[in-house]
């Protein structure tokens, strides 16, 4: 087994707030990033709902660790969300990360808020 290294993660990150409905429930996910010589690298996605405190936030929030560690271990959004899949919260929110980090990156924010589903017909932005 090989010996693979935890990122640093600094004390500082820049962030940007992604608003989008799944399911029609609102969810708000931030996004931590990192700039270095070789680019722009997300070390950190957390995610909740308004209802905070109820389980699902609490399940949202545990889950957007489990990601951040991810790419902190180096995986890819891309292999992140294959693995998390669109039909769940977290799958459909690191997939459409994935599809849009540029543009989330830059600022260039959709007129109207993403609206997706974890159902399997609705795996289209509407």
């Amino acid at each position: 087994m090989s010996s693979v290294a935890r990122m640093e993660v600094p004390n500082r990150m820049r962030s940007v707030n992604v608003r989008m409905f799944i399911d029609s429930m609102p969810i708000v996910s931030t996004i931590d990033y990192d700039i270095s010589e070789s680019g722009v690298f997300p070390v950190g996605i957390w995610v909740k709902t308004k209802k905070s405190e109820s389980t699902l936030d609490r399940e949202l929030r545990s889950s957007g660790k489990a990601v951040s560690l991810l790419l902190q271990y180096g995986c890819s959004l891309k292999e992140i969300s294959e693995t998390f899949t669109r039909d769940s919260i977290i799958g459909s929110v690191v997939w459409y990360l994935n599809k849009n980090l540029d543009d989330i990156l830059l600022g260039n924010q959709p007129e109207k808020v993403p609206n997706l589903s974890t159902q399997p017909q609705g795996y289209t932005i509407k």
